[in-house]
């Protein structure tokens, strides 16, 4: 099986479209995504012809524990095995890291912050996205699909960065719940929205029976769809929230989980706040509780383009830590290793698609 391993030279890379395997392993579709890794490896990229030619592009697996994109891969084509309606080309992600159930591996950075952006990072993870992204800005795909799970409870939804009617007829095929957001850097979405209409649908937690079968029916959809310019059907209650910042745990702060803390933390999160996720939140709504009144504040928020603004959204009230104005929060996770891997939660609020 040829994967794109970022070892091609560069006078490879016009090679790279005859290089692609057009068909899957024997017996793959038999596995789970724990045992994607005797198949594939990291970065495998497949091309399978389907009645229409302009493919649609597939992501799965960008965190090795989010499964749902494979179980709903396998649904579609074990649904389609003489011949798929449209032709697709299906990355494996960190099948590495989905052999032990793990969103990457120590050594590794994250897949989905490696993808061509403003600041693009500088490892051989990066130059395979790099080289990924610029084969399929030369096919420019019907659209893009990047397929995720949360680690925290989530409505089903799906997040663009543009509000062009394309994007959002997209969005609308899988959830009425749509986000637009322009960070974090380094998105397979957000490079792949310069050259096709894209998307990363969140399914709930990994491996649901739910968010496979609205993802595989999602799919379905999509691979029959002759045009996103106009879908109809599915717009007429759709909402559309901003993610205007990202909250961070400081990383000097130490923290756990209420009910679940063995040892003395700076901050214990309340068990029950990813229950907040896409809901209104009050002021004063309490997010945890410090050890001690003089602990410094445990987070950091910051916008869109870096700037601080942690003291606009939260407040120490005593040793408790609140919400400081009404806002919506977005992925809030109940992962230690999640938090410090990545944030805690994002912060949004409505907004009029037709209105950006």
């Amino acid at each position: 099986m040829t994967s794109l391993n970022g070892t091609e030279k560069d006078s490879d890379k016009t090679h790279f479209m005859n290089d692609v395997p057009k068909q899957l392993p024997e017996g793959i579709l038999d596995v789970d995504a724990t045992e994607l890794h005797r198949f594939v490896d990291n970065h495998t990229l497949v091309h399978l012809k389907g009645q229409i030619e302009r493919p649609l592009f597939v992501s799965i697996l960008q965190h090795g524990d989010e499964t749902t994109g494979w179980d709903a891969m396998k649904l579609l084509l074990l649904n389609h095995q003489n011949k798929l309606p449209r032709s697709i080309y299906l990355l494996f992600g960190n099948v590495q890291a989905a052999r032990i159930n793990s969103r990457q591996l120590d050594d590794q950075p994250d897949f989905n912050r490696c993808w061509p952006g403003i600041h693009n990072q500088q490892n051989e993870v990066a130059k395979t996205m790099q080289e990924i992204t610029d084969l399929m800005a030369r096919i420019k795909p019907f659209a893009s699909v990047d397929i995720h799970n949360n680690s925290g409870r989530n409505p089903h939804y799906a997040g663009i960065n543009s509000l062009q009617t394309p994007f959002v007829n997209l969005a609308s095929l899988f959830s009425d719940t749509i986000i637009h957001f322009t960070s974090p850097d380094g998105i397979q979405s957000g490079a792949f929205a310069r050259f096709c209409p894209s998307v990363t649908i969140e399914c709930g937690m990994s491996g649901t029976a739910d968010g496979i079968e609205q993802t595989h029916t999602f799919l379905e959809n999509l691979i029959h769809l002759p045009s996103l310019k106009s879908v109809p059907g599915v717009a007429e209650h759709r909402q559309v929230l901003n993610i205007f910042s990202t909250v961070k745990v400081k990383p000097e702060v130490s923290i756990g989980i209420q009910g679940e803390v063995t040892h003395p933390v700076n901050f214990i999160i309340n068990d029950d706040l990813d229950y907040h996720n896409f809901h209104l939140l009050e002021s004063g709504t309490e997010f945890g509780r410090l050890d001690h009144e003089d602990t410094i504040m445990p987070f950091v928020v910051t916008d869109q383009i870096g700037h601080d603004i942690t003291d606009h959204y939260f407040e120490k009230r005593g040793t408790s830590v609140c919400i400081k104005q009404p806002v919506i929060p977005a992925m809030i996770t109940q992962s230690i290793r999640a938090i410090r891997l990545d944030c805690l939660c994002y912060l949004m609020h409505p907004m009029n698609p037709n209105h950006p």
